[in-house]
């Protein structure tokens, strides 16, 4: 599948997810607004019932205007005209709830105009819990000529929430099922991207392979003439070719080796005593021979005093080995290659810097990703895995060092190896 069709096809997928959550909010929403309105409703009638078997105790005419008050979301007041007896009020109360299934606690109390206060307060356990009652501000004192008595609801938001049970529970499920989507997504565009490296890789490799064993071929065909013993030169010749070619496959198949040791964290560091300087300068004089091709030059800022340091001298010469070979390959005619290294208080500082085509910005945080390489369109003059600078990063890390780039498209790039003294 390509990568514009499979772009599509997340994008509506991704549309799709969020118009099923607008839409289970928008649902959820009207349902809490319904399940607001009938228990509105419902306290209502309960209390206007209340007030109208109060009325019928104490033989007073009932009122013909609006009785029940919503002063807040979670307290209701209602006007009787007339004191009661407050353990009257409350069995009146739960006997009322009850028949419209308002199981949830509630607190009332008595407004005393003669006082100017409520009195009375008294916390009814519908719902089973054992909470004790904690007079609180519940009951605000609202001025009134006559007397009402107030019910507060505290528990209001857990009542509207078990009404809305099925709705949350659904919308959860209906929640985990769009993570599980995604999560499957995610899995199948990161096994896409896997299977291309895995493409990218064995194509690389293939042409990375190709080369040398062609020339070892070649080579080979040359010596097996029988004229090729009476030119000693000749033999010598493509001998080393055959020497060169073979070392570096040798060289091609031990960094795949050490990248999957360390991937698999079997990476072995054998740290001892090394000197910077020599070991700079024995890897620089390994490509004297690439430097002459390209006609290009290393200049070495080295101090006089050795430095030194405990490592593994295997690879930290690969290291350096990686870097140059970058500069060597990712640079036109005439490279300029500068090593410089510093001595300083609490570390060593290594910087490789080259006039090389350089890495736009976009670029430089992927770098050190295994199997990452620029994008240079369709032009595939460079050869590699992309592993080199990855290999890079682990060694520099397992000497308790860090590695970062400074690069500029079209000027050059400079890499830091930075290793703590402590």
């Amino acid at each position: 599948m390509k990568n514009a069709t499979i772009r599509l096809v997340f994008i509506l997928a991704l549309l799709s997810s969020a118009g099923i959550i607008a839409t289970q909010v928008f649902w959820v929403k009207s349902a809490y607004n319904l399940e607001e309105k009938e228990f509105k409703l419902n306290v209502n009638i309960a209390l206007r019932n209340v007030a109208t078997k109060v009325w019928e105790i104490n033989h007073i005419q009932p009122l013909v205007y609006n009785i029940v008050d919503r002063v807040t979301p979670d307290y209701f007041i209602v006007q009787i005209n007339d004191h009661i007896d407050d353990e009257l009020l409350g069995h009146l109360l739960k006997e009322e709830f009850e028949k419209r299934l308002l199981i949830t606690d509630f607190e009332y109390g008595m407004y005393d105009c003669m006082k100017d206060t409520v009195v009375n307060r008294h916390y009814v356990h519908m719902s089973g819990s054992n909470e004790k009652f904690n007079p609180s501000s519940a009951f605000p004192a609202l001025k009134r000529e006559n007397y009402y008595f107030g019910v507060h609801f505290p528990h209001r938001s857990e009542f509207m929430a078990q009404q809305l049970s099925i709705w949350i529970v659904s919308s959860f499920g209906l929640l985990c099922v769009l993570l599980f989507l995604g999560y499957v997504v995610f899995i199948i565009l990161k096994q896409k991207r896997l299977s291309e490296v895995q493409k990218d890789f064995v194509n690389n490799m293939t042409h990375e392979f190709k080369t040398p064993l062609a020339s070892i071929q070649l080579a080979a065909e040359v010596l097996r003439k029988p004229d090729i013993i009476n030119k000693p030169q000749r033999l010598l010749s493509y001998a080393t070719i055959i020497d060169n070619e073979v070392a570096q496959l040798v060289l091609q198949v031990e960094r795949v080796l050490q990248m999957a040791h360390a991937e698999k964290g079997r990476l072995s560091i054998h740290k001892r005593s090394i000197i910077w300087q020599t070991l700079i300068e024995q890897v620089v004089s390994n490509f004297e021979g690439r430097l002459k091709q390209k006609n290009g030059t290393i200049n070495l800022i080295l101090p006089e005093n050795p430095v030194e340091f405990q490592g593994d001298e295997l690879h930290l010469r690969n290291v350096f080995a990686n870097l140059l070979d970058n500069a060597l390959k990712y640079s036109n005619e005439n490279p300029v290659i500068e090593i410089r290294l510093e001595n300083k208080k609490n570390n060593i500082e290594i910087a490789i810097a080259d006039n090389g085509i350089g890495v736009d910005k976009e670029h430089l945080k992927f770098l050190f990703r295994k199997f990452y390489r620029v994008p240079t369109g369709n032009v595939h003059n460079v050869k590699g895995f992309g592993l080199g600078l990855n290999y890079v990063q682990i060694i520099v890390k397992a000497h308790g060092g860090e590695v970062y780039c400074k690069s500029e498209k079209g000027v050059g790039s400079t890499f830091y190896l930075i290793f703590s003294k402590k």
